[in-house]
């Protein structure tokens, strides 16, 4: 089987979130799919079920599961096969997802809907964040949403608030109530005088893990701005904390777009 390991939202190689290929693997069933994912030990894997004129069906998958929607896997998968056109469709479980190249080398998705949810108490969410309820930007209320995986929303007034965000266990438990929540924190203060915001995914299942640049999770947050009332482009700073500096490019509008670079780092054969 072809694989290819590129870094995706990186604006350099050996940045942004790494993603594994895997191409010619339509004998693989769903167990070994998860087995090879776990291999490779990345967030996420993507399968190459089948490719046509323009478009590939895809499953992806994380060390433990399966996804109906990722944001980097789409981005990357659709570079991996189909950079050199102008448009390339992956078929998900999610549905169909078209991402579209640029001269400035950007690929742009077009993701699948956002479900916003209920909000959440400040008071909660600060301590699943391990920060205090004086930390929250009152600007951003705390909100679920849901575009396959699922998060939480929730705004900090500081970047030295985001950096010190630890996730509680115990709250966690309570909070997800055994489901697979996912918490993305953001503030107004990038790193870079030409970004805008600064974000942070964790989640906890078992062990604490930090995702270093997250698709999903950036179209909810687009999705939550729009919401307020925002529109127009955004640019996000994620994975610093972590050493894998990621930029991602939104257009908060209808339909919402998120974009970043990919750099390609590998190419080899997956004997199994």
């Amino acid at each position: 089987m072809d694989c290819a390991i590129v870094d995706v939202f990186a604006e350099r190689p050996l940045a942004g979130n790494q993603l594994a290929v895997i191409r010619d693997c339509a004998h693989l069933d769903g167990a070994e799919m998860q087995a090879v994912a776990r291999e490779m030990n990345f967030s996420e894997t993507s399968f190459v079920t089948d490719e046509r004129a323009g478009e590939a069906s895809v499953r992806i998958f994380t060390v433990d599961r399966e996804l109906p929607f990722a944001g980097h896997p789409t981005i990357g998968t659709a570079w991996v096969l189909g950079r050199d056109g102008g448009s390339y469709v992956l078929d998900l479980a999610a549905g169909r997802v078209r991402v579209t190249f640029t001269p400035d080398d950007i690929a742009w998705m077009e993701p699948p809907p956002v479900a916003l949810g209920d909000g959440e108490e400040a008071e909660r969410a600060a301590a699943l964040a391990g920060l205090e309820t004086a930390d929250l930007d009152p600007r951003y209320p705390c909100r679920f949403a849901t575009v396959g995986p699922w998060f939480l929303l929730v705004g900090v007034r500081t970047l030295d608030a985001l950096k010190r965000v630890e996730i509680d266990a115990e709250v966690y438990r309570e909070v997800a109530a055994g489901g697979w929540l996912s918490l993305f924190v953001f503030a107004e203060e990038p790193y870079n005088e030409d970004a805008d915001f600064a974000a942070r995914m964790l989640t906890f299942h078992g062990t604490p893990h930090e995702d270093p640049a997250t698709g999903s999770a950036n179209t909810a947050l687009a999705a939550y701005l729009r919401d307020l009332g925002r529109r127009g482009p955004a640019i996000v700073e994620q994975g610093f904390e972590i050493g894998r500096p990621s930029r991602l490019y939104l257009d908060i509008a209808e339909p919402i777009r998120v974009g970043g670079r990919v750099q390609p780092v590998l190419r080899g054969t997956l004997e199994y």
